[in-house]
């Protein structure tokens, strides 16, 4: 009986932790590059009055701004081949983007690791 109360009782901690913990990981923390979190330049482009809201006629606008994108040949019209077209587009940029955000990682990386080894070479060199 004490077994199964104190095996409830850890499960019950266990769970309260893990909730406050998850709650805490889900307040907004201040970008560390300075750059706003992911998804907020596209709010901001899309709410054109700054009311911190979106309506109805903004996702409108976003939307037939999408639509004269994809709408190549200005006919008023969209064609399977030109949303493929656009759609490949998109991927393209997005490949593009990922690629130099890696790059970007990879410089990093290597300059931690540099880092490290120089304060290892450092840390030897004194013990000798």
């Amino acid at each position: 009986m004490k077994t199964t109360t104190l095996s409830a009782l850890t499960l019950v901690l266990a769970l309260t932790a893990g909730t406050a913990f998850a709650a805490e990981e889900a307040k907004p923390t201040p970008p560390k590059d300075g750059k706003p979190p992911h998804g907020e330049h596209m709010f901001k482009e899309n709410d054109k009055d700054g009311d911190g809201s979106i309506s109805k006629d903004e996702w409108k606008a976003k939307g037939e701004k999408m639509f004269d994108e994809m709408d190549a040949n200005k006919d008023g019209k969209l064609t399977k081949d030109e949303m493929k077209a656009h759609r490949d587009m998109k991927h393209a940029e997005w490949e593009k983007h990922k690629a130099e955000r890696m790059e970007k990682m990879e410089d990093h990386k290597g300059m931690m690791m540099k880092e490290h080894m120089e304060k290892k070479t450092g840390t030897d060199a004194e013990k000798k």
